[in-house]
């Protein structure tokens, strides 16, 4: 799986939990995996930028290096306050030895607008999603045979 696969992965996440959830909608991360991709709602996801950190550490911890998962996505809703507020729905993805990306829809009540294109996430913007990110980074590459490589 490629990068720009990883974000078309994402991304139709986001657009299923904006057709099928309330809002605000909850934190989510997706792991595709070789035998499915998996949806994880964050359940009782903190506030706090150093508690979000040691959330997703043992999210990581516990999902993602067992399962050897070498990508990930994190979706949420966020609210921006440029000019008025605009709901818009943020996805991070990243990948092992691949700088993390960052891409965001704008959200209304007539559902989730095209994604803008995608940069290279700042490394100082959501720095609780390193942990999702070193995860990635110490899977081990997968097998020639298995199929589906990821990243």
């Amino acid at each position: 799986m490629r990068m720009e696969e990883l974000e078309v992965v994402c991304q139709e996440a986001a657009r299923n939990m904006v057709a099928r959830q309330s809002r605000p909608l909850p934190p989510t991360v997706v792991l595709p995996l070789p035998e499915a991709t998996q949806v994880a709602v964050l359940q009782g996801f903190p506030d706090d930028d150093a508690a979000r950190f040691d959330f997703l550490s043992r999210f990581a911890a516990e999902r993602m290096v067992p399962a050897n998962a070498s990508c990930y996505g994190f979706v949420a809703e966020a609210s921006l306050e440029a000019d008025g507020a605009l709901d818009v729905i943020v996805v991070a993805y990243g990948a092992r030895r691949q700088r993390p990306r960052v891409t965001a829809a704008p959200l209304s009540e007539s559902g989730l607008a095209p994604f803008g294109e995608s940069e290279e996430l700042d490394p100082t913007a959501l720095p609780f999603l390193s942990p999702l990110q070193h995860a990635a980074d110490s899977a081990r590459p997968p097998d020639s045979d298995a199929g589906l490589s990821l990243i």
